[in-house]
């Protein structure tokens, strides 16, 4: 018999350990998959710029502390980021889509937050650290064979290094994605929201969650950007003189405002996954 009913961290590692014992190889395959995905992509980008640098010395001599590749490598973080984190995310209840699955959830001697919790955090935090992990190899990777393959200009080529993402000060790389980290911050917490999303989604959807997660949010967006575009049509053709409620509001404030409000219903999308969560088991218990 349970006796903490909500939260045991004995009982919570226990549980960790299990999953991973039974899913070792689907996770190792996706680990697989998010590494060898970037590898390629930064291997047939790193092909593309190095096979035309024919003169050699002038080449290391103007980018003896920049890469030519790092602007792709550093835009291209955040398009897999999104794209696998998103995935991932719609795998969080991937578990509960057989009867097989929800038997062995069922049969688990551990309370539903502590099944809903170790689901959340592999498919969060853990594969935030895979990311970022599978992300410097695969840029390490391009490094080694093409410092190889090409010789002559290995000294300008170069791992990435994420601190440039943003724009510190006027001296130092030629690129960065974005020159304030108010700017990162706000992608950072849009990323978090739309994971939240898909979260939330795979618990209403445990089968093809990813799709019509993706489906749903892809027809929200639609239908806001038409009615926004039909407002702004009609006050506009009317002459309608209107005043946002944030224009004396600099840009940074505005985006820390936004973020904020992203953040806080991200919150609340992870809370409604896991009582839809527990709601799932109850039905499924019955």
């Amino acid at each position: 018999m349970i006796k903490d009913t909500f939260f045991s961290m004995p009982r919570f590692v226990n549980l960790c350990r299990k999953e991973m014992v039974e899913n070792w190889k689907s996770n190792i395959l996706r680990i697989v998959l998010i590494y060898g995905v970037m590898a390629i992509v930064f291997l047939w980008n790193g092909y593309l710029e190095y096979r035309h640098s024919y003169d050699s010395k002038s080449f290391i001599n103007h980018y003896a502390d920049y890469d030519t590749v790092w602007k792709f490598v550093l835009m291209s973080f955040f398009f897999f980021l999104f794209g696998f984190g998103w995935l991932s995310a719609s795998f969080t209840m991937e578990k509960m889509k057989n009867k097989t699955g929800r038997t062995s959830t069922l049969m688990t001697p551990a309370t539903p937050f502590e099944n809903y919790f170790s689901r959340w955090l592999v498919s969060t935090i853990v594969f935030l650290i895979v990311f970022l992990i599978a992300f410097k190899l695969a840029d390490y990777t391009r490094v080694l064979v093409y410092s190889l393959t090409y010789p002559d200009i290995a000294k300008a080529i170069l791992p990435v290094n994420l601190n440039d993402l943003v724009r510190e000060n006027d001296i130092g790389p030629h690129y960065h994605v974005f020159n304030e980290m108010y700017q990162l911050t706000f992608v950072l917490s849009l990323y978090w929201f739309v994971q939240s999303l898909f979260v939330l989604g795979s618990s209403v959807w445990p089968k093809n969650s990813f799709i019509k997660t993706f489906a749903v949010v892809a027809v929200i967006v639609l239908i806001y950007m038409v009615v926004g575009t039909f407002l702004g049509s009609v006050l506009f053709e009317k002459e309608v003189i209107y005043r946002p409620p944030f224009s004396d509001f600099r840009e940074e404030k505005i985006f820390a405002i936004i973020s904020v409000i992203l953040i806080f219903f991200t919150l609340f999308n992870w809370v409604l996954s896991y009582f839809r969560f527990k709601e799932l088991e109850v039905i499924q218990r019955m």
